[in-house]
Protein backbone atom coordinates (compact mmCIF):
# COMPACT_ATOMS: atom_id res chain seq x y z
CA UNK A 1 0.00 0.00 0.00
CA UNK A 2 1.42 3.36 -0.97
CA UNK A 3 2.35 5.79 1.80
CA UNK A 4 -0.11 8.64 2.19
CA UNK A 5 1.49 12.07 1.95
CA UNK A 6 0.10 14.92 4.08
CA UNK A 7 0.18 18.56 3.06
CA UNK A 8 -0.44 21.63 5.22
CA UNK A 9 -2.69 24.58 4.36
CA UNK A 10 0.07 26.34 2.46
CA UNK A 11 0.51 23.33 0.16
CA UNK A 12 3.83 22.24 1.60
CA UNK A 13 4.62 18.62 2.38
CA UNK A 14 4.41 17.90 6.13
CA UNK A 15 7.33 15.89 7.53
CA UNK A 16 6.70 12.50 9.03
CA UNK A 17 7.10 12.37 12.82
CA UNK A 18 8.95 9.05 12.58
CA UNK A 19 11.57 10.72 10.40
CA UNK A 20 12.19 13.38 13.09
CA UNK A 21 12.13 11.45 16.36
CA UNK A 22 14.27 8.45 17.17
CA UNK A 23 11.84 6.48 19.34
CA UNK A 24 14.51 4.09 20.50
CA UNK A 25 16.61 6.97 21.92
CA UNK A 26 13.83 8.20 24.28
CA UNK A 27 14.02 7.15 27.97
CA UNK A 28 11.49 4.72 29.34
CA UNK A 29 9.83 7.37 31.60
CA UNK A 30 9.57 9.99 28.86
CA UNK A 31 5.75 9.95 28.87
CA UNK A 32 5.18 9.57 32.60
CA UNK A 33 3.42 12.49 34.41
CA UNK A 34 5.78 15.17 35.84
CA UNK A 35 6.26 15.29 39.58
CA UNK A 36 5.26 18.32 41.69
CA UNK A 37 8.87 19.44 42.10
CA UNK A 38 9.38 19.29 38.34
CA UNK A 39 6.24 21.33 37.80
CA UNK A 40 7.37 24.01 40.28
CA UNK A 41 10.79 24.27 38.67
CA UNK A 42 9.29 24.52 35.20
CA UNK A 43 6.36 26.88 35.81
CA UNK A 44 7.33 30.26 37.28
CA UNK A 45 4.12 31.67 38.65
CA UNK A 46 3.95 35.44 38.93
CA UNK A 47 2.76 36.83 42.25
CA UNK A 48 -0.60 38.56 42.13
CA UNK A 49 0.23 42.23 42.85
CA UNK A 50 -2.43 44.84 43.59
CA UNK A 51 -2.51 48.30 42.03
CA UNK A 52 -1.12 50.03 45.12
CA UNK A 53 1.63 47.45 45.66
CA UNK A 54 2.69 47.81 42.06
CA UNK A 55 2.68 51.61 42.38
CA UNK A 56 4.75 51.39 45.58
CA UNK A 57 7.24 49.13 43.80
CA UNK A 58 7.69 51.67 41.03
CA UNK A 59 7.87 54.54 43.52
CA UNK A 60 10.67 52.85 45.46
CA UNK A 61 12.75 52.76 42.30
CA UNK A 62 12.55 56.57 42.05
CA UNK A 63 15.49 57.71 44.18
CA UNK A 64 14.62 61.41 44.04
CA UNK A 65 11.04 60.79 45.17
CA UNK A 66 12.16 58.57 48.06
CA UNK A 67 14.69 61.16 49.26
CA UNK A 68 11.95 63.79 49.07
CA UNK A 69 9.64 61.50 51.09
CA UNK A 70 12.28 61.14 53.82
CA UNK A 71 12.70 64.93 53.95
CA UNK A 72 8.93 65.40 54.21
CA UNK A 73 8.74 62.91 57.08
CA UNK A 74 11.61 64.65 58.92
CA UNK A 75 9.99 68.07 58.46
CA UNK A 76 6.66 66.68 59.68
CA UNK A 77 8.35 65.32 62.81
CA UNK A 78 10.12 68.65 63.25
CA UNK A 79 6.82 70.54 62.98
CA UNK A 80 4.51 68.29 65.00
CA UNK A 81 6.75 66.51 67.50
CA UNK A 82 9.34 69.24 68.00
CA UNK A 83 7.18 71.66 70.06
CA UNK A 84 6.42 68.81 72.48
CA UNK A 85 10.14 68.45 73.24
CA UNK A 86 11.14 72.11 73.56
CA UNK A 87 9.97 73.57 76.91
CA UNK A 88 9.11 76.98 75.40
CA UNK A 89 5.89 77.96 73.65
CA UNK A 90 5.81 79.90 70.40
CA UNK A 91 4.44 83.04 72.14
CA UNK A 92 6.35 82.81 75.44
CA UNK A 93 8.59 85.83 76.12
CA UNK A 94 11.69 84.75 78.01
CA UNK A 95 12.93 87.66 80.12
CA UNK A 96 16.63 88.35 79.83
CA UNK A 97 16.93 86.34 76.60
CA UNK A 98 16.09 89.02 74.04
CA UNK A 99 17.92 89.11 70.68
CA UNK A 100 20.13 86.09 71.32
CA UNK A 101 22.21 84.74 68.46
CA UNK A 102 22.33 81.00 67.72
CA UNK A 103 25.91 81.10 69.01
CA UNK A 104 27.29 82.43 72.32
CA UNK A 105 30.33 82.96 74.56
CA UNK A 106 30.65 81.05 77.83
CA UNK A 107 30.72 82.89 81.16
CA UNK A 108 34.49 82.45 81.45
CA UNK A 109 35.04 83.73 77.91
CA UNK A 110 32.77 86.71 78.54
CA UNK A 111 34.75 87.63 81.65
CA UNK A 112 38.01 87.44 79.69
CA UNK A 113 36.57 89.61 76.94
CA UNK A 114 35.28 92.24 79.40
CA UNK A 115 38.62 92.36 81.20
CA UNK A 116 40.45 92.73 77.90
CA UNK A 117 38.15 95.58 76.79
CA UNK A 118 38.51 97.37 80.12
CA UNK A 119 42.28 96.95 80.01
CA UNK A 120 42.61 98.41 76.51
CA UNK A 121 39.92 101.06 76.76
CA UNK A 122 42.24 103.66 78.36
CA UNK A 123 40.96 106.39 80.67
CA UNK A 124 37.30 106.45 81.52
CA UNK A 125 35.21 109.06 79.71
CA UNK A 126 32.85 110.93 82.04
CA UNK A 127 29.23 111.39 81.12
CA UNK A 128 27.75 114.89 80.81
CA UNK A 129 26.22 114.86 84.30
CA UNK A 130 29.38 113.46 85.86
CA UNK A 131 31.48 116.15 84.16
CA UNK A 132 29.15 118.92 85.40
CA UNK A 133 29.20 117.57 88.97
CA UNK A 134 32.98 117.44 88.90
CA UNK A 135 33.16 121.04 87.59
CA UNK A 136 30.74 122.24 90.28
CA UNK A 137 32.84 120.63 93.01
CA UNK A 138 35.98 122.28 91.69
CA UNK A 139 34.21 125.68 91.49
CA UNK A 140 32.86 125.39 95.04
CA UNK A 141 36.35 124.51 96.32
CA UNK A 142 37.55 127.83 94.86
CA UNK A 143 34.57 129.71 96.32
CA UNK A 144 32.97 130.26 92.91
CA UNK A 145 29.65 129.27 91.32
CA UNK A 146 29.28 127.49 87.99
CA UNK A 147 27.14 129.47 85.55
CA UNK A 148 24.49 128.03 83.20
CA UNK A 149 26.60 128.93 80.15
CA UNK A 150 29.60 127.06 81.56
CA UNK A 151 27.40 124.03 82.34
CA UNK A 152 26.13 123.99 78.75
CA UNK A 153 29.70 124.11 77.42
CA UNK A 154 30.79 121.28 79.72
CA UNK A 155 27.75 119.18 78.72
CA UNK A 156 28.44 119.68 75.00
CA UNK A 157 32.13 118.84 75.40
CA UNK A 158 31.32 115.68 77.43
CA UNK A 159 28.81 114.50 74.83
CA UNK A 160 31.35 114.92 72.05
CA UNK A 161 34.01 113.07 74.05
CA UNK A 162 31.64 110.23 74.91
CA UNK A 163 30.51 109.86 71.30
CA UNK A 164 34.11 109.74 70.11
CA UNK A 165 34.96 107.15 72.76
CA UNK A 166 32.01 104.97 71.70
CA UNK A 167 33.11 105.11 68.06
CA UNK A 168 36.64 104.06 68.91
CA UNK A 169 35.68 101.55 71.63
CA UNK A 170 36.58 97.92 71.15
CA UNK A 171 33.66 95.59 70.58
CA UNK A 172 33.27 92.16 72.15
CA UNK A 173 33.81 90.47 68.79
CA UNK A 174 37.03 92.39 68.21
CA UNK A 175 38.30 91.50 71.67
CA UNK A 176 37.36 87.84 71.18
CA UNK A 177 39.19 87.79 67.86
CA UNK A 178 42.35 89.20 69.41
CA UNK A 179 42.12 86.75 72.28
CA UNK A 180 41.41 83.84 69.94
CA UNK A 181 38.10 83.02 71.63
CA UNK A 182 35.47 81.39 69.42
CA UNK A 183 31.73 81.25 69.88
CA UNK A 184 29.87 78.03 70.57
CA UNK A 185 26.65 76.84 68.93
CA UNK A 186 23.24 77.32 70.57
CA UNK A 187 22.32 80.61 72.19
CA UNK A 188 22.14 81.14 75.94
CA UNK A 189 21.43 84.28 77.95
CA UNK A 190 23.66 85.34 80.85
CA UNK A 191 21.06 84.12 83.33
CA UNK A 192 20.86 80.74 81.59
CA UNK A 193 24.65 80.48 81.47
CA UNK A 194 24.75 81.15 85.22
CA UNK A 195 22.17 78.44 85.81
CA UNK A 196 24.23 76.06 83.67
CA UNK A 197 27.31 76.90 85.72
CA UNK A 198 25.35 76.02 88.85
CA UNK A 199 24.54 72.60 87.40
CA UNK A 200 20.95 73.18 86.22
CA UNK A 201 19.72 71.83 82.91
CA UNK A 202 18.79 74.58 80.46
CA UNK A 203 17.37 73.96 77.00
CA UNK A 204 19.36 75.89 74.39
CA UNK A 205 17.96 78.44 71.95
CA UNK A 206 19.21 76.58 68.88
CA UNK A 207 18.08 79.28 66.42
CA UNK A 208 18.39 82.14 68.92
CA UNK A 209 15.59 84.46 70.07
CA UNK A 210 13.88 87.51 68.61
CA UNK A 211 13.73 91.01 70.07
CA UNK A 212 10.83 89.98 72.36
CA UNK A 213 12.68 87.00 73.83
CA UNK A 214 10.68 84.34 71.94
CA UNK A 215 12.50 81.19 70.90
CA UNK A 216 12.91 81.20 67.11
CA UNK A 217 13.19 77.42 66.75
CA UNK A 218 9.80 76.84 68.39
CA UNK A 219 8.25 79.54 66.24
CA UNK A 220 9.71 77.93 63.12
CA UNK A 221 8.27 74.56 64.23
CA UNK A 222 4.82 76.03 64.80
CA UNK A 223 5.05 78.02 61.56
CA UNK A 224 5.90 74.87 59.59
CA UNK A 225 3.01 73.05 61.32
CA UNK A 226 0.57 75.83 60.38
CA UNK A 227 1.77 75.81 56.77
CA UNK A 228 1.43 72.01 56.49
CA UNK A 229 -2.03 71.94 58.08
CA UNK A 230 -3.26 74.77 55.87
CA UNK A 231 -1.87 73.02 52.78
CA UNK A 232 -3.49 69.67 53.62
CA UNK A 233 -6.87 71.17 54.55
CA UNK A 234 -6.93 73.32 51.42
CA UNK A 235 -6.02 70.32 49.24
CA UNK A 236 -8.81 68.21 50.78
CA UNK A 237 -11.30 71.05 50.24
CA UNK A 238 -10.23 71.37 46.60
CA UNK A 239 -10.46 67.58 46.18
CA UNK A 240 -14.02 67.32 47.47
CA UNK A 241 -15.44 70.22 45.47
CA UNK A 242 -13.44 69.47 42.30
CA UNK A 243 -14.24 65.75 42.34
CA UNK A 244 -17.99 66.27 42.75
CA UNK A 245 -18.20 69.06 40.18
CA UNK A 246 -15.94 67.42 37.58
CA UNK A 247 -17.56 63.99 37.84
CA UNK A 248 -21.08 65.39 37.43
CA UNK A 249 -20.01 67.50 34.47
CA UNK A 250 -18.21 64.64 32.73
CA UNK A 251 -20.89 62.00 33.38
CA UNK A 252 -23.93 64.06 32.40
CA UNK A 253 -22.35 65.60 29.29
CA UNK A 254 -24.43 67.50 26.75
CA UNK A 255 -25.95 70.82 27.80
CA UNK A 256 -25.16 70.21 31.49
CA UNK A 257 -21.48 69.79 30.73
CA UNK A 258 -21.47 72.87 28.48
CA UNK A 259 -23.05 75.12 31.13
CA UNK A 260 -20.82 73.80 33.92
CA UNK A 261 -17.66 74.31 31.86
CA UNK A 262 -18.65 77.89 31.01
CA UNK A 263 -18.90 78.51 34.78
CA UNK A 264 -15.41 77.07 35.18
CA UNK A 265 -14.08 79.42 32.52
CA UNK A 266 -15.67 82.40 34.29
CA UNK A 267 -14.05 81.36 37.57
CA UNK A 268 -10.69 81.06 35.80
CA UNK A 269 -10.92 84.75 34.86
CA UNK A 270 -11.41 85.97 38.45
CA UNK A 271 -8.22 87.28 40.18
CA UNK A 272 -7.74 85.12 43.26
CA UNK A 273 -5.68 87.61 45.30
CA UNK A 274 -8.30 90.33 44.88
CA UNK A 275 -11.03 87.98 46.09
CA UNK A 276 -8.99 87.01 49.16
CA UNK A 277 -8.31 90.65 50.07
CA UNK A 278 -11.94 91.62 49.59
CA UNK A 279 -13.17 88.67 51.65
CA UNK A 280 -10.70 89.51 54.41
CA UNK A 281 -11.83 93.13 54.57
CA UNK A 282 -15.51 92.18 54.40
CA UNK A 283 -15.46 89.35 56.92
CA UNK A 284 -13.24 91.01 59.51
CA UNK A 285 -15.99 93.07 61.28
CA UNK A 286 -18.43 90.13 61.28
CA UNK A 287 -15.81 87.71 62.62
CA UNK A 288 -14.70 90.15 65.33
CA UNK A 289 -18.34 90.53 66.41
CA UNK A 290 -18.72 86.75 66.41
CA UNK A 291 -15.61 86.39 68.60
CA UNK A 292 -17.01 88.83 71.17
CA UNK A 293 -20.49 87.28 71.16
CA UNK A 294 -19.64 84.46 73.54
CA UNK A 295 -17.21 81.74 74.54
CA UNK A 296 -17.16 78.40 72.80
CA UNK A 297 -15.28 76.09 70.49
CA UNK A 298 -16.21 78.03 67.34
CA UNK A 299 -15.22 81.34 68.90
CA UNK A 300 -11.84 79.90 69.89
CA UNK A 301 -11.34 78.46 66.40
CA UNK A 302 -12.22 81.76 64.71
CA UNK A 303 -9.92 83.63 67.08
CA UNK A 304 -7.08 81.20 66.37
CA UNK A 305 -7.44 81.29 62.58
CA UNK A 306 -8.28 84.95 62.16
CA UNK A 307 -10.26 86.58 59.32
CA UNK A 308 -7.38 86.38 56.83
CA UNK A 309 -6.94 82.61 57.07
CA UNK A 310 -10.69 82.01 56.99
CA UNK A 311 -10.90 84.20 53.88
CA UNK A 312 -8.18 82.11 52.25
CA UNK A 313 -10.10 78.87 52.89
CA UNK A 314 -13.26 80.44 51.45
CA UNK A 315 -11.27 81.50 48.37
CA UNK A 316 -10.01 77.94 47.97
CA UNK A 317 -13.58 76.68 48.13
CA UNK A 318 -14.74 79.24 45.57
CA UNK A 319 -11.88 79.40 43.08
CA UNK A 320 -9.07 76.88 43.37
CA UNK A 321 -10.97 73.67 42.61
CA UNK A 322 -11.40 74.35 38.88
CA UNK A 323 -8.17 72.60 37.83
CA UNK A 324 -9.11 69.49 39.80
CA UNK A 325 -12.59 69.47 38.26
CA UNK A 326 -11.22 69.67 34.72
CA UNK A 327 -8.80 66.79 35.28
CA UNK A 328 -11.52 64.55 36.73
CA UNK A 329 -13.97 65.55 33.99
CA UNK A 330 -11.47 64.46 31.34
CA UNK A 331 -11.01 61.09 33.03
CA UNK A 332 -14.76 60.56 33.42
CA UNK A 333 -15.34 61.31 29.73
CA UNK A 334 -12.93 58.50 28.84
CA UNK A 335 -14.20 55.97 31.34
CA UNK A 336 -17.96 56.38 30.94
CA UNK A 337 -17.82 54.65 27.55
CA UNK A 338 -16.35 51.46 29.04
CA UNK A 339 -18.29 48.20 29.06
CA UNK A 340 -18.64 47.97 32.85
CA UNK A 341 -20.39 51.36 32.89
CA UNK A 342 -22.77 50.20 30.15
CA UNK A 343 -23.45 47.01 32.13
CA UNK A 344 -24.16 49.04 35.29
CA UNK A 345 -26.63 51.20 33.40
CA UNK A 346 -28.31 48.12 31.95
CA UNK A 347 -28.76 46.72 35.45
CA UNK A 348 -30.50 49.94 36.51
CA UNK A 349 -27.74 51.58 38.55
CA UNK A 350 -28.24 55.29 39.22
CA UNK A 351 -25.77 57.91 38.06
CA UNK A 352 -24.55 58.64 41.59
CA UNK A 353 -23.78 54.96 42.17
CA UNK A 354 -21.97 54.64 38.84
CA UNK A 355 -19.86 57.72 39.63
CA UNK A 356 -19.09 56.65 43.19
CA UNK A 357 -18.55 52.91 42.65
CA UNK A 358 -17.17 52.67 39.12
CA UNK A 359 -15.85 55.95 37.72
CA UNK A 360 -14.13 57.78 40.58
CA UNK A 361 -12.28 54.67 41.88
CA UNK A 362 -10.77 54.28 38.42
CA UNK A 363 -9.58 57.91 38.52
CA UNK A 364 -7.81 57.43 41.85
CA UNK A 365 -4.32 57.82 40.36
CA UNK A 366 -5.06 61.25 38.90
CA UNK A 367 -7.00 62.28 42.00
CA UNK A 368 -4.21 61.39 44.44
CA UNK A 369 -1.52 63.00 42.30
CA UNK A 370 -3.41 66.25 41.72
CA UNK A 371 -4.39 66.49 45.38
CA UNK A 372 -0.83 65.99 46.56
CA UNK A 373 0.51 68.58 44.13
CA UNK A 374 -2.09 71.01 45.44
CA UNK A 375 -0.51 70.95 48.92
CA UNK A 376 2.71 72.87 48.03
CA UNK A 377 0.64 75.35 46.03
CA UNK A 378 -1.55 76.04 49.07
CA UNK A 379 1.48 76.31 51.37
CA UNK A 380 3.11 78.82 49.05
CA UNK A 381 -0.09 80.89 48.85
CA UNK A 382 -0.49 80.94 52.64
CA UNK A 383 3.17 81.91 53.13
CA UNK A 384 2.88 84.67 50.55
CA UNK A 385 -0.27 86.07 52.17
CA UNK A 386 1.36 85.94 55.61
CA UNK A 387 4.44 87.66 54.19
CA UNK A 388 2.40 90.60 52.90
CA UNK A 389 0.44 90.77 56.17
CA UNK A 390 -2.89 89.16 55.26
CA UNK A 391 -2.17 85.63 56.49
CA UNK A 392 -2.29 84.22 60.01
CA UNK A 393 -3.10 86.59 62.83
CA UNK A 394 -0.72 87.27 65.73
CA UNK A 395 0.34 85.72 68.06
CA UNK A 396 0.00 82.66 65.77
CA UNK A 397 2.90 82.49 63.38
CA UNK A 398 3.76 80.92 60.04
CA UNK A 399 6.90 80.70 57.94
CA UNK A 400 5.75 83.58 55.74
CA UNK A 401 5.02 85.92 58.66
CA UNK A 402 8.39 85.08 60.24
CA UNK A 403 10.16 86.05 57.01
CA UNK A 404 8.21 89.31 56.97
CA UNK A 405 9.15 90.10 60.59
CA UNK A 406 12.82 89.37 59.90
CA UNK A 407 13.12 91.93 57.08
CA UNK A 408 13.48 94.85 59.50
CA UNK A 409 16.63 93.34 61.04
CA UNK A 410 18.07 91.73 57.94
CA UNK A 411 21.50 93.37 58.21
CA UNK A 412 21.89 92.67 61.94
CA UNK A 413 20.17 89.28 62.25
CA UNK A 414 20.07 87.67 58.78
CA UNK A 415 19.56 84.18 60.22
CA UNK A 416 16.04 85.18 61.30
CA UNK A 417 15.10 85.38 57.63
CA UNK A 418 17.27 82.59 56.23
CA UNK A 419 16.10 79.86 58.64
CA UNK A 420 12.31 80.04 57.96
CA UNK A 421 12.92 80.75 54.27
CA UNK A 422 15.14 77.66 54.00
CA UNK A 423 12.59 75.46 55.79
CA UNK A 424 9.82 76.75 53.51
CA UNK A 425 11.88 76.23 50.34
CA UNK A 426 12.91 72.69 51.29
CA UNK A 427 9.32 71.80 52.22
CA UNK A 428 7.81 73.02 48.95
CA UNK A 429 10.62 71.48 46.87
CA UNK A 430 10.27 68.11 48.59
CA UNK A 431 6.49 68.07 48.16
CA UNK A 432 6.79 68.88 44.45
CA UNK A 433 9.47 66.24 43.84
CA UNK A 434 7.51 63.56 45.68
CA UNK A 435 4.34 64.59 43.85
CA UNK A 436 6.10 64.13 40.51
CA UNK A 437 7.34 60.70 41.57
CA UNK A 438 3.86 59.78 42.78
CA UNK A 439 2.40 60.79 39.43
CA UNK A 440 4.87 58.57 37.58
CA UNK A 441 4.19 55.64 39.93
CA UNK A 442 0.39 55.85 39.67
CA UNK A 443 0.26 56.29 35.90
CA UNK A 444 -0.31 52.86 34.29
CA UNK A 445 1.08 54.12 30.98
CA UNK A 446 4.49 54.56 32.65
CA UNK A 447 4.51 51.00 34.04
CA UNK A 448 7.92 49.34 33.97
Amino acid sequence: MAETKKYNKMGSLQPNIDDILDWNALPENAFEPATESEKESFIQERENVSYWKDAWRRLKKNTVAMVALVVIILLALFAFAGPQIVPYSYKEQIRGSETLDPWHYTLEDKQKINDYIEEHSGSKVLSAEEAIEQARAEAEAKGEKLSKVEEAKIRASANVSQQSAEETAMTADQAAKELGIKTKMFGYSDRELQRMAEGEKVFPHVFGTDDQGRDIMVRVMVGARVSIIVGICAAILVLIIGAVYGSISGYCGGMVDTVMQRIVEIIYSIPEMLIILLLSATLKPALEQFQNSGDGVMQSLVTLLGPNLISMFIAFGLLYWVTMSRIIRGQILQLKQQEYVTAARALGAKGSRIIGRHLLPNCVGQIVTTTFLQIPSAIFLESFLSFVGVGVSAPLTSLGSMCSEALSGLTSYPYRLFIPALILSVLILSLNLFGDGLRDALDPRLKK
